[in-house]
Formats: C-alpha cells, structure tokens, sequence
C-alpha cells in the first residue's frame, strides 16, 4: 500500500487521511458505504483508545485537529459511540498489477494494545492471482537490485 515513511508523520495516521483528504493520493479505495461503515469504526475506536490512555498528549492533539479540521469527524466524535475496529473490505490500487480486492481483520491484545492487521484476498475475485503476480515482480525487482 505504499511506503508509509515517505509520508509526513501526520499523514501517516489513517484517520487524518480519511477524514481531510478522502482518497486523493491513496493506494486504497473504497465504495461510500465501507468509507462510512470504515470512518464511523475507526472513530469508535479512538475514543475507546483515548479512555484507555485519557493523558497521552498526542492522541489528544489528533483528536482536537480532526474535529476542528473536519465536520464529518465531529459529527462522529460527538456521537459518542464506542467499539473497536474489528474488519473492513478495501480495494488497494497497485501500480504493478492493479486492483486488489482484500479483506482486512484487526487483532487486537488486550494487555497491550498491539494490533496486527490480516489482508487476505477477497473470495470471488482474483485478488490471489494478483497477490501471487505481486510476489513475483516484486522477487524480480530485488534481483534487478543486486
């Protein structure tokens, strides 16, 4: 999905671009109702992580600029729902080999607060083959490297 470090730190919170920047420049799609389904989680969520840990100074701060900086987040926020982030569909659009259709499931610990995403190819689609394609450029460009 892209390299991350390439990213400023605040674009690199899933949050900040879902909810100032939509899609634009990200290798993920999603259709209107899993974006929703996917914001109104992800906002559930933060404000289970923001009781757990009521004093961390940048989690504030995240929360304070996504509601100033976006209508659709405050609306959220306000609502006051909380729950963990559990699954969601995405499309990743890669420039090698083109739309892959994953499904993704978030482990969670509940001692430490480590997540661990799980992508794995939507059923009914070519999402494998895509996978498999990808594994293959991908060994071929390392050994173009050395």
């Amino acid at each position: 999905m892209g390299d991350p470090t390439a990213l400023e730190e605040r674009r690199r919170s899933t949050l900040w671009r879902i909810f100032t920047e939509g899609e634009a420049g990200d290798r993920v799609r999603h259709t209107r109702e899993e974006r929703d389904v996917l914001a109104a989680s992800l906002v559930a969520d933060l404000r289970g992580s923001t009781s757990r840990y009521p004093n961390d100074p940048e989690l504030s701060t995240l929360v304070d600029d996504l509601y100033r900086a976006s209508d659709e987040f405050a609306g959220l926020w306000d609502s006051g729902v909380v729950a963990g982030h559990h699954q969601s569909h995405k499309t990743v659009v890669h420039p090698d080999v083109g739309d892959i259709e994953l499904d993704c499931d978030t482990l969670t610990t509940a001692e430490d607060d480590l997540r661990l995403l799980v992508f794995t190819p939507t059923p009914g689609t070519d999402a494998r083959g895509r996978l498999d394609l990808l594994a293959a450029v991908g060994t071929q460009a390392m050994a173009a490297r050395t």
